[in-house]
């Protein structure tokens, strides 16, 4: 598990900046839409975005976050087809089918967490998804990284 972690809404030289303060230990001097998460790894992020593939029915979509530098191993965007499945959480007409995403994700093996936990996460992280979907359509260069360190 990680230490801290976030969701950001940024374009690359932003997010870059913004995750080399962070390993520095400093104040992020960029402000940018963020979304801290509690500690949780890329790879608990990709287990949700497996969870959130299946209940929008997005087959062929991978999970995977995309690692940005190859000098930062602690900063991923989330790949465009992964960003529209947790945008397309936000608008479910069935709002319960979050409620179960996110209680299916808390009861993962990989995570250790409760719904009481994750579903307030996952609906921040589908709103948050809608905002970057938008911010892409006005500025090619913009999109939702997400930063996880020890």
């Amino acid at each position: 598990m990680a230490n801290y972690s976030e969701f950001f809404i940024a374009d690359h030289h932003q997010a870059v900046a913004r995750a080399k303060a962070r390993q520095a230990g400093k104040s992020p001097a960029i402000d940018v839409p963020v979304l801290p998460t509690p500690g949780l790894s890329d790879f608990e992020i990709e287990v949700l975005g497996e969870y959130a593939v299946k209940k929008v029915h997005a087959t062929g979509v991978a999970s995977e976050l995309s690692l940005v530098d190859i000098e930062l191993d602690t900063l991923f965007a989330v790949p465009d087809a992964l960003l529209e499945v947790f945008a397309e959480l936000d608008g479910l007409e069935d709002q319960e089918e979050v409620s179960e995403l996110a209680a299916e994700w808390a009861a993962a093996e990989e995570m250790e967490s409760t719904p009481a936990v994750t579903e307030p996460l996952v609906r921040a992280l589908a709103a948050m998804s809608v905002a970057a979907v938008k911010a892409a359509e006005e500025n090619a260069k913009m999109s939702l990284f997400f930063y996880s360190a020890e």
